[in-house]
């Protein structure tokens, strides 16, 4: 009789747990991401929702965390102390590749290098021969993309001089002051040094000569939005919610930039005027991760060649692009 009665409440014990859903994960477990934002120009797409941090579905709360540098960011992704984040797109991929754990959930960013120049007679890429290049990004994009460009203009390397040795903002002093005459920059530092020196105007644009040697319709990608697959496989409506918020945030960036503005100074990402001047210039984009994969393997390829090692050596598997 006491055997049954055992049995009698076990049962009943198992049926109050499963009517409960305590073998699975309930709506109203409760969890916070952490997602980690760059200072510059990356960080400005993302900025309304840093502003206006709601719960996501399955009361999943966000939490923004602005760094100073890739290098940071790749560490607190390693480290778990952030579910999501921005990063350039080659580190994007060599996290990955060496077994980092983050795939990319979305393109939001392309390219934004130029060639600033004071020197009239530079108007096209055979003007180049003979000038020196101040320039930004040596082992990076600004480096490769470079070499690219000259190779397939034909022009030698040898027969100018490209200058690494300058950090962007003393750069961009350098020729605001006119100590400078010819510069390889980036957003938002052109936008800026065109406000304060006029004479200094865009020759070559590194976007439109990726167009045209790609044949491709849009610049080169620059940015990736990578995500823990568990965000994305356990709470999934959370994760829909955030990709489309983060859209979303992209186009009002867009569209009102002297709001955005004040909010990316606000959070710390980058002064008023400079984030103002720069945003229609810094390629903010967003195409989901699947859709961005023809372009971005264009891209890493290009990488690859140059510098095999800044993308981990290899392309990413098609695993790298999470489908939304």
């Amino acid at each position: 009789m006491l055997k049954n009665l055992f049995r009698m409440q076990l049962l009943l014990l198992l049926a109050v747990k499963a009517f409960a859903g305590g073998g699975s994960e309930k709506p109203t477990d409760s969890r916070q991401i952490t997602i980690g934002v760059l200072k510059g120009p990356s960080g400005f797409g993302i900025i309304r929702l840093i502003e206006e941090t709601k719960e996501l579905p399955r009361n999943t709360a966000v939490h923004y965390l602005i760094l100073p540098s890739p290098e940071e960011m790749v560490a607190r992704l390693g480290s778990g102390e952030l579910q999501a984040g921005l990063l350039p797109l080659n580190m994007a991929a060599k996290l990955y590749t060496r077994g980092g754990g983050f795939p990319m959930a979305a393109l939001t960013g392309r390219g934004a290098l130029y060639i600033l120049s004071r020197e009239p007679t530079l108007k096209d890429w055979m003007d180049l021969p003979g000038h020196t290049v101040y320039a930004i990004g040596k082992g990076a994009t600004p480096d490769y993309l470079f070499r690219y460009y000259l190779a397939n203009k034909g022009i030698d390397p040898a027969a100018l001089t490209v200058d690494f040795s300058i950090p962007a903002v003393q750069l961009a002093q350098m020729a605001t002051a006119g100590k400078v005459d010819t510069i390889l920059i980036s957003q938002p530092f052109a936008a800026l040094i065109q406000l304060k020196a006029p004479d200094m105007q865009p020759r070559l644009d590194f976007q439109q000569a990726w167009m045209d040697v790609q044949a491709a319709d849009k610049p080169y990608p620059i940015t990736a939005f990578v995500v823990s697959p568990a965000l994305a496989h356990e709470r999934p409506e959370a994760y829909a919610q955030l990709l489309k918020a983060y859209r979303d945030s992209i186009a009002w960036v867009l569209a009102k930039p002297a709001q955005a503005a004040v909010l990316i100074e606000k959070h710390g990402i980058l002064a008023a005027p400079a984030a103002q001047a720069a945003i229609p210039y810094c390629g903010l984009d967003f195409i989901p991760a699947p859709a961005a994969k023809t372009e971005t393997e264009a891209y890493l390829k290009v990488l690859l060649e140059f510098d095999p090692v800044s993308i981990g050596g290899t392309l990413p598997d098609e695993n790298f692009y999470l489908a939304p």
